[in-house]
């Protein structure tokens, strides 16, 4: 995953129908409550001291494939200790499929019947054999009308084959993806193919700037600001996006909370970016950012448009733009009140300190257990 890119000219023109080539009609597949609030950490990486308390589901990135459809195990991905462990704790795992830079591999899997079946095939043996609990589709992004269709048809065969793998287990299984913030981006998902297919969506509202953008603006405000140049992009918006005109219900939807920063060689926020220097620069995950405000005197600096804070260098023109404790649980009660399936963060090492302490997402799933509480009554 998960850093996404705003790519240019992807509007499609595809008509979603309830028929694909081969296929009988599309019908609804059975799903855990839809009201039931999610607290989704994508885990990338080794699995290490994981505190399970916090999540109702981990994603656990990435499983990939060649073209051919052939997976390739490596790392930690699959991993039938990391599933038992989340289940004693009454944690669900879900495996993720591809990430970022991985959409080739994709469309070469669905250009070829006998490479979409032997990967399809392959993934579900694992998620039986391994125990997960359900595929999360990480495909960035389906440029061609031909990949969207792909895309549609693994989808559904994927829906079909856990419902009854679940049937066999006893138990539901999920089928999630995740999506680009981006709206160009987003307009080839169609809301009856969601609908039918996936439990829910992990809205990747971050990244909307970076080294590519002109000026240096919060990489994941929750509202936009007025300093920003240009089209205003902001988690409010897209979120208002998929809601009000696209019509996909509030909690189907999750937000999705970076536990990284995004820094800037420029002495303010929202400054050009035009002559700063092309230099390395600090930042990455939380944790480091930590370090930077705690031990070497960088300032902090609260953005009430946006709700985000900022770190500003004591050494030179560099401005990290980030997420803190207050900054996620501002989002976090945000998402609640919205009405929004909830959160998830990419990823879960990222806020953990030398104490064992995950300050973002403890303090995201206090305000997430509130919002819960309110939402029973």
């Amino acid at each position: 995953m998960i850093h996404q890119v705003v790519r240019s000219g992807m509007v499609f023109a595809v008509i979603l129908t309830s028929l694909i080539a081969g296929q009988g009609p599309a019908r609804a597949a059975p799903r855990e409550n839809p009201t039931e609030k999610v607290f989704v950490g994508y885990l990338f990486g080794q699995p290490r001291q994981i505190d399970f308390r916090l999540y109702t589901h981990i994603c656990h990135a990435f499983l990939v494939a060649d073209g051919e459809g052939r997976v390739q195990k490596r790392g930690s991905v699959p991993s039938r200790e990391l599933t038992a462990e989340a289940h004693k704790a009454g944690v669900r795992v879900i495996l993720s499929l591809g990430g970022w830079g991985w959409d080739r591999q994709f469309a070469a899997i669905v250009s070829r019947p006998e490479a979409e079946d032997r990967y399809a095939r392959a993934v579900m043996v694992i998620v039986d054999e391994t125990d997960y609990d359900g595929i999360d589709l990480d495909w960035e992004y389906p440029d061609t009308q031909e990949e969207v269709v792909g895309f549609e048809r693994l989808t559904r065969r994927f829906r079909k084959e856990l419902d009854e793998l679940g049937r066999k287990k006893g138990r539901s299984m999920q089928l999630t993806m995740a999506a680009s913030a981006n709206p160009g981006t987003l307009q080839w998902l169609g809301k009856e193919f969601l609908l039918e297919t996936m439990d829910w969506i992990n809205v990747m509202t971050y990244d909307y700037t970076g080294n590519r953008t002109s000026y240096a603006g919060h990489h994941a405000p929750l509202h936009a600001s007025s300093k920003q140049p240009g089209t205003p992009r902001s988690t409010e918006l897209t979120m208002n996006y998929l809601v009000h005109e696209r019509g996909l219900p509030a909690n189907r939807l999750a937000v999705g909370i970076p536990l990284y920063g995004r820094g800037f060689a420029v002495a303010e926020p929202y400054a050009s970016t035009k002559d700063a220097p092309r230099t390395r620069l600090p930042g990455g995950n939380y944790s480091a950012l930590h370090k930077l405000q705690h031990e070497e005197g960088w300032t902090r600096r609260w953005d009430d448009e946006t709700k985000n804070p900022w770190l500003i260098s004591p050494k030179g023109p560099v401005v990290i733009g980030y997420d803190d404790a207050e900054s996620v649980a501002i989002k976090t009660e945000w998402a609640m009140k919205q009405g929004f399936r909830g959160v998830f963060f990419w990823q879960i090492h990222a806020d953990r300190l030398p104490d064992g302490s995950h300050p973002l997402q403890e303090a995201a799933r206090r305000k997430w257990d509130e919002g819960r509480r309110k939402s029973d009554r």
